[in-house]
């Protein structure tokens, strides 16, 4: 069991550096492409996932208080959406800021983080406008919901956030070249050290628990899938600085391990 708890932590782990890798490729085209509007764009929908995020955890947290489960864990469901409303706030003063009083013309911005209760996307949240956003969402809740193994599930239901500080610390490294790269790399770098504990710290609690090699190979077949979609839901964020063909071949080098390994989750340090 020692050697099958060593095979999940450095091969999960192996898997999560490569699309830090892999994310870098993506967020580094966002940089050497950048314009006004990109610059606005993938900041409000990045504002609005916050605010859901807010709502999110604050659900759980009155839910939880109301079936009067254990207070640790209404407590940790506190500090969850206190964590998001940090995030939030700080990528909306960014915004404010690059509006300078004008208004936000995204279209319909703040539907973007309008999250289902259950998990999901809720009604608000256009498939039309982020088709890969929505998929993104979707594609968590069915791999979930296939697994018979509450070991995988749960590691399904971890790395749906914990993948999150592969982006956030990528951001944080990219070139602060203007007064809104200075803001955004500086508030990337808070996020990411929140979102740690979210990730690579979860992959040593799954370890300690895991049942099979069967399960850790679904598992690793679903954190596949997962990451491709994400690569996909943060390109249309960014309004496609990789064009299709750039994108097909980074996903393809994703699962090929061909990706450069950037040890984040295999240090659990940013």
């Amino acid at each position: 069991m020692a050697t099958l708890q060593k095979q999940v932590k450095t091969e999960i782990a192996g898997i999560m550096d490569r699309y830090t890798g892999a994310m870098d490729t993506l967020v580094k085209a966002f940089a050497k492409r950048r314009n006004s509007t990109r610059d606005i764009y993938w900041l409000a929908l990045q504002a609005s996932k916050e605010f859901g995020a807010i709502r999110t955890h604050a659900r759980v947290m009155m839910s939880r208080a109301k079936r009067m489960e254990p207070l640790a864990d209404i407590k940790k469901s506190a500090h969850d959406s206190a964590e998001e409303i940090d995030h939030y706030y700080g990528y909306r003063q960014i915004l404010d800021w690059k509006l300078n009083g004008k208004t936000c013309t995204v279209n319909r911005w703040w539907d973007y983080g309008d999250f289902a209760e259950e998990g999901g996307a809720g009604p608000k949240m256009s498939a039309k406008l982020w088709p890969e956003h929505v998929g993104y969402l979707e594609l968590n809740k069915k791999l979930a919901r296939q697994t018979k193994s509450q070991w995988v599930r749960d590691v399904i239901l971890s790395n749906r956030e914990g993948a999150a500080v592969a982006f956030h610390f990528v951001m944080s490294h990219l070139p602060a070249k203007d007064a809104y790269m200075k803001k955004i790399t500086k508030h990337e770098h808070a996020v990411a050290v929140d979102e740690l504990h979210h990730g690579p710290e979860m992959i040593d609690e799954l370890a300690k628990t895991v049942k099979s090699p069967r399960d850790l190979e679904t598992a690793k077949k679903a954190i596949m899938q997962m990451r491709i979609q994400e690569l996909r839901q943060r390109n249309e964020q960014f309004l496609y600085p990789l064009s299709a063909r750039e994108l097909a071949k980074l996903e393809k080098d994703f699962l090929a391990g061909k990706t450069p390994a950037i040890p984040l989750f295999s240090t659990g340090k940013v």
